[in-house]
């Protein structure tokens, strides 16, 4: 039996677990020792436990997580989603001691991760990118060129962390002193779509470079860098323009030399769409690319690190189910008091938060995906799960996801809700 070492923590290590073992494989987790949640580790083989405090010495310590898969013999690392999950020098040392990953090459990662080069390759596969400049000089030479709003940006950034939008001149030039100051940080600035429509499009690319549609989201609410409600299918995009960026996916995974599943996110305006980055993992929203096309995406992941190839229609994205996603942030580390999801037709939660102990790291409290005939009916359930459920002792994000689910004008007042457990 093969062994994997899944290097992630909370629900999604937790499916990981569930689909490798259904896959013949012996899956060992990791858990920081400093992490009270540990949930994620019950069901597997065995679990590797990493020094240190925090995420970046813990479960996105590139060394320690490769000690810890050759420690326990692992043939095979899957990273879930996160900053790990895109660092390229995770699968170059795991090819130095002989380790398979589970998910793009070092060098495609590489690229995808630089804003600065994945623009550039966007460009020159023919995508629309936005006005954008690189380095203190040329992001100044921007400003002054294309004036504000300038959305400033880490050149290796993950997750929206050290993200600025530069609506004044006054933090435009407080951005810029920053710029200044840190030679040795790598910055990108690039035009700001005000009031811009988020899409990704996520795709799978076997060894042949043969692309497979695994469907498309919108962003209904982003608060700061986090992604709080998506929608499957896309209703705010024209039909035909939608269709461009599902040509413009294909051609610039295959261009880039991609394997494996990504997503291409773009950023659409009253002048149409255009590039914003690309994510060579498993997407959050994972789920509801498996609700439309019926695909176990980690196991899908598995297949085409192993070389498989994509039969011609095998997989296929049903657009016709209509899936909403909440995801419900904590909003700072304390104790869950209570954590009780209220049962909803049609909702599925995807939760492994342990209320007996402490929550030290960011976490997502649960993922809750409702599916079924139609926007609206999927987004009066979420709505009824998220006001139904009672979470206390923490605080997070529940009163603004219903508040823009209600004031959307998605959900029916017929519908009906619960009083908001806080």
């Amino acid at each position: 039996m093969r062994r994997v070492l899944i290097a992630n923590r909370g629900a999604v290590a937790a499916r990981a677990v569930e689909t490798f073992r259904s896959l013949g494989w012996s899956p060992i987790t990791v858990a920081a020792m400093s992490d009270p949640q540990q949930l994620h580790t019950v069901d597997a083989d065995g679990c590797e436990y990493l020094d240190g405090e925090g995420l970046a010495e813990t479960y996105d310590h590139v060394g320690r997580i490769v000690a810890a898969a050759v420690r326990c013999g692992a043939a095979a690392v899957h990273p879930g989603y996160g900053a790990l999950a895109e660092d390229p020098e995770l699968p170059e040392r795991l090819a130095a001691v002989g380790i398979d990953f589970i998910g793009p090459s070092a060098q495609v990662l590489s690229a995808a991760r630089d804003k600065e080069h994945a623009v550039a390759a966007a460009g020159r596969l023919g995508l629309p990118v936005l006005p954008h400049a690189t380095g203190y000089e040329d992001i100044t030479a921007l400003v002054k060129e294309i004036g504000l709003p300038v959305i400033l940006k880490p050149v290796n950034g993950c997750g929206g962390l050290g993200v600025r939008i530069l609506r004044t001149e006054a933090q435009a030039q407080e951005a810029l002193a920053l710029v200044a100051r840190d030679r040795g940080a790598r910055w990108y600035a690039e035009r700001y779509v005000e009031r811009g429509q988020v899409v990704g499009v996520t795709v799978a690319v076997d060894a042949a470079g043969t692309v497979a549609a695994l469907g498309e989201r919108e962003s209904l609410l982003v608060e700061g860098s986090m992604k709080l409600l998506e929608a499957s299918p896309v209703e705010r995009v024209a039909p035909g323009l939608l269709e461009r960026m599902r040509a413009d996916s294909a051609r610039l995974v295959t261009g880039m030399g991609l394997r494996n599943v990504a997503t291409v996110e773009f950023i659409v305006g009253p002048a149409g769409h255009y590039f914003l980055e690309v994510n060579g993992r498993l997407p959050l929203a994972y789920r509801m690319c498996e609700a439309q096309t019926g695909t176990d995406l980690i196991a899908l992941q598995v297949e085409l690190a192993g070389g498989a190839l994509l039969a011609p229609g095998r997989i296929t994205a049903d657009r016709s189910v209509h899936c909403l996603e909440a995801r419900l942030f904590l909003g700072g580390p304390g104790r869950v008091e209570r954590l009780d999801l209220a049962p909803e037709a049609g909702v599925t939660y995807n939760c492994a938060l342990d209320v007996t102990r402490p929550v030290v790291l960011d976490n997502i409290v649960t993922q809750v995906l409702a599916t079924g005939g139609g926007r609206g009916r999927v987004a009066g359930a979420v709505l009824r799960a998220v006001e139904g459920s009672r979470i206390t002792g923490v605080t997070h994000c529940s009163e603004e996801i219903a508040a823009c689910l209600r004031e959307s004008g998605l959900v029916p007042d017929r519908l009906g809700s619960h009083a908001l457990g806080v």
